[in-house]
């Protein structure tokens, strides 16, 4: 049966995407098991591990593509070694891995041991390798696929004030510390503000001072001059 492919992206502005056909084997294989048992004994990392051990092959040659239940079915691509500068080609190294696993999902208890759990049925390429009567691992499963997602490291911050608790996390913590900058540049605008303004009054009521006393000074030099007052004396009040 032909195998489709469907891929889904999202294109930014200036943003280049390559897309290129990678020669493949694709496998899908059905174990007795739980999905808590599968992922208790290491999930796809250490599937991948036990699986591409017995094949020879290196742990980056082969990929989980989806687990989903059914007891648990694990669907994975197997490529041929880039870096290999021997006389044999990705068909030839994709043939003989092939091979192998074939003997491998057919070697019953050895199966057990490489895959896991036993095998209850399994494919390669869309061709059937064990087939159960009750389940076809060809075909899509009915059940939504579990994808395998990489978990990001969340970076948290715990206040702890005597038995008071409080869990920050990294966005958390930058919009308060956004916030608080804020609120300090408010504050300076304030008290810079304030600053100017006392200082514009103490200035102006000094200029209004020494105007003062100019003028007084200036009257008591007319009346001087005029006889009116005691040229011998002066005398110049201040507020």
């Amino acid at each position: 049966m032909g195998v489709v492919n469907y891929l889904e992206f999202i294109m930014t502005p200036y943003c280049l995407i390559e897309v290129k056909p990678v020669d493949a084997i694709l496998s899908n294989v059905r174990m007795s098991w739980t999905m808590d048992e599968f992922y208790a004994q290491g999930g796809p990392t250490s599937f991948i591990d036990r699986v591409s051990a017995a094949l020879g092959i290196h742990a980056s040659q082969m990929k989980v593509v989806a687990v989903y239940t059914g007891s648990v079915v694990v669907e994975y691509e197997l490529t041929a070694d880039e870096d290999d500068t021997g006389s044999s080609s990705s068909a030839q190294q994709l043939r003989a891995i092939e091979t192998a696993l074939t003997e491998i999902v057919e070697s019953g208890d050895d199966a057990a041991a490489v895959f896991g759990a036993p095998v209850l049925s399994a494919s390669t390429n869309g061709e059937a390798v064990i087939e159960d009567p009750t389940y076809n691992p060809a075909a899509a499963p009915t059940e939504p696929t579990t994808p395998i997602v990489e978990e990001e490291d969340e970076t948290s911050i715990t206040v702890d004030d005597e038995g008071l608790k409080v869990k920050v996390d990294e966005t958390t913590r930058n919009s308060l510390i956004g916030v608080f900058a804020v609120l300090v540049v408010v504050i300076g605008c304030c008290f810079g503000c304030g600053v100017v303004l006392v200082c514009t009054y103490s200035i102006s009521k000094a200029s209004k001072e020494v105007l003062s006393v100019q003028q007084k000074v200036k009257k008591m030099q007319e009346q001087k001059k005029a006889g009116m007052a005691d040229a011998s004396a002066s005398q110049l009040e201040i507020d």
